[in-house]
């Protein structure tokens, strides 16, 4: 698949077909994942796998427990049928203060990797700034040690739904050149 296809054609999936997603393909998308900048190269992330049920329905309960209003229809219950889910972490003392930004990147490195090789995710964030008991509570559930944040909770598996293509705004709108805040 080409970088461009890859680029327009990935989606938020949150359906997923009852097929494994072997080991070796996870590796390969996380072998790419940590190809993403970081700041100084810190290159602080950590990729936690989770296959096991009872912590895929747990990470389901945190992200209901603390979904803000407004997304309530997108409830997080879709994650305990995801083959894996991969929650990408951050080195706090590898990070230079862009936790969040080393976080982000890498994890979308990692969903398009996995959309070139057939697999669906959606990017679910593992951090609220204004209710920091989500990480904490992601934190204690994987065992992630104190220095470490949990960044991102990403599902993978093979599609079972195939989503409408995205209606994009004009390139037009979206760019000024040299205008200094004036369009």
């Amino acid at each position: 698949m080409e970088f461009d296809e890859a680029v327009k054609g990935r989606r938020s999936i949150r359906k997923y077909r009852n097929r494994c997603v072997e080991d070796s393909v996870i590796e390969e998308i996380l072998d790419l994942a940590r190809y993403a900048p970081s700041s100084m190269n810190g290159q602080p992330w950590t990729f936690m796998v989770v296959r096991d049920d009872e912590t895929k329905r747990k990470l389901a309960e945190i992200k209901n427990k603390y979904c803000p209003v407004e997304k309530q229809e997108y409830r997080a219950d879709f994650l305990q049928s995801a083959p894996a889910i991969v929650v990408v972490c951050v080195d706090k003392e590898k990070s230079y203060d862009r936790e969040i930004e080393n976080g982000v990147l890498a994890a979308a490195s990692l969903l398009l990797a996995a959309h070139t090789r057939g697999l669906g995710s959606v990017y679910m964030s593992a951090y609220r700034k204004d209710e920091p008991a989500v990480a904490e509570e992601i934190r204690q559930t994987l065992g992630i040690p104190s220095h470490t944040d949990p960044i991102s909770i990403l599902p993978l598996g093979y599609p079972d739904e195939t989503p409408e293509p995205k209606n994009m705004e004009s390139i037009h709108r979206l760019v000024c050149y040299e205008c200094n805040g004036k369009r």
